[in-house]
Formats: C-alpha cells, structure tokens, sequence
C-alpha cells in the first residue's frame, strides 16, 4: 500500500515514520514541499505519485497562536482539509485526518467517545472540528483520528520543557486539567491497525490512563532522579488567551474493539521515551 504523508516533519510524523515504513510503502511530504491549502499542488503530487492513502498531519497547534492568527487557522485547520479532501475524492484516495480532544469542553467527566457531542472551547478547537466535518462529509470513508497530549522524539515536547525547567529548581505546573500523555510513536501501530482493517469514521488513539499535567511531569523527574520542586497551580491561574478543557481524556475501546489495537498505558509509554533518549 502507498501511503502520503502531509506535515511529515511533525512531531506525530517524525516518530511514526519509521513504523509505518516497515509496513507500508510511504512518501513524505514537510510543509515546505506541499501546502494542504495549494490545490494545484496537491493535483500534481497525487498524480505523480498516485498514493491509495493520504494521512494529514498538517495543522496549526499553536492553541493560543489560534486566537490571535485566527485567518491562517481558519485556513489551514478547515480550508486545507477541504482541499484534501475534494482532491482524494477525484482521485479515488483514502483520507486520514488528524484531530485532538480540544473538540471536547471538558464537562463531561468520563472519557470521551467518538460519538460523544463536541463543544470546543478555543478557536483551535473549532477549527480542528470544522476540519473534521469537512473530511467527513465530502468523503465515503475517510479516517478521523483523534488523539491528545502527543509528545515524542526530534521535536520541542512537554518532557524537554520540564526537564529543561528543572535546572532552575522548582517548576510551575497545571494540576486541574486532566488528559492522557501520548508517545507519538505509539501511534503508528494503531494508525497501520485501522488502514490494515480498512476502518473508517472516528477513531479515538491516545496512551490508555489519565493525568494531570502536574503528575505528568511529577513522573518524569522522579524517573530520571531530577532534584526539582514541583508547585501545583491551576489553568486559570496561567491566564493563556485559548481556553483548554479541563477533562478531555479519550475513550479508545473502539480502536480495541474495530482494530484489534489495545493502547498502552502512558506510564509505560513514558519510560521507554526516556530511556531510548530524546
């Protein structure tokens, strides 16, 4: 299977790569190369290399950056889905479009399911949620992946910033917003699962277990015996322009139950991240 890669040079799309290229025969594309917002580019691309999936990975996830650059959001976040998919329809191309749990207000207090009603808080999250619409209902059986706190090799991440914070003794961290930390790399099995199975519609992929920020981080300095005070302190209190969801874990039973793919919990997830090296 040919599989396209746009935003290749991402932090999802650097640490799957190498996956996926076991399984499949895979063509990356960075930003630079194409811009899911040129039609004509992406014509000339798919006819060349006439993948029978494309996966998009290219969005903007500066949550705050949204609310201020909300045209260059809009843009990239819908306009570019709507492109790809109008061009995967002409070109008979399956689609694969990446999303996270900022589509979710948080209220619910359970993990989210795919069905579940979204009501994002930020304009990042109403972009990522027109972007899925746009996907859904323009192709017969594009993928949707939802995923959330991704964090990997080769890229700016969480667990660099805290470790890079520690040489200062002690670390401000958000306790009341809870989700599940995912290693990037974790995701391309489950990505290989759902194309394997020919899946189509929502599919929830995120490390199983939840947590704070704070724990998150707690985790990661005791791992790597780091002497660092962690303070606890409240989303509200880092007064950002975007809004986040205070509880946005996502349910992934039916990636388990369509795919056959169980996610494993972060903890595990997390230690082999930090003993391979960053």
């Amino acid at each position: 299977m040919r599989v396209a890669i746009t935003g290749a040079e991402g932090l999802i799309g650097r640490n799957i790569r190498p996956f996926l290229d076991d399984y499949f025969d895979v063509i990356a594309f960075s930003r630079e190369e194409w811009d899911i917002r040129d039609r004509g580019r992406g014509e000339e691309l798919l006819s060349t290399f006439k993948p029978e999936v494309l996966v998009n990975l290219a969005a903007f996830t500066d949550v705050d950056g949204c609310e201020e650059e909300r045209e260059l959001a809009y843009s990239t976040n819908v306009q570019g889905p709507r492109v790809l998919a109008e061009l995967c329809l002409g070109f008979g191309t399956k689609l694969v479009h990446f999303s996270t749990d900022y589509v979710f207000d948080g209220r619910k207090g359970a993990p989210y399911r795919e069905d579940d009603p979204p009501n994002p808080l930020s304009f990042y999250g109403l972009t990522k949620l027109e972007g899925e619409r746009e996907v859904l209902s323009r192709l017969k059986d594009p993928l949707v992946i939802r995923t959330q706190w991704v964090y990997g090799k080769g890229r700016e991440d969480f667990p660099k910033r805290i470790i890079a914070l520690s040489r200062e003794g002690e670390v401000s961290v958000v306790s009341d917003q809870i989700g599940s930390p995912t290693y990037a790399k974790d995701i391309g099995p489950a990505l290989a699962a759902l194309l394997e199975k020919g899946l189509s519609g929502i599919f929830h992929v995120a490390n199983s277990g939840a947590c704070s920020w704070f724990d998150f981080a707690k985790e990661i300095v005791e791992y790597l015996g780091i002497a660092c005070r962690l303070k606890p302190i409240s989303v509200s209190e880092l007064k950002r322009k975007a809004r986040r969801p205070l509880y946005s874990v996502l349910d992934t039973e039916r990636l388990r139950l369509e795919a056959g793919f169980a996610m494993r919990h972060w903890k595990e997830a997390l230690k082999e991240y930090l003993m391979e090296g960053r």
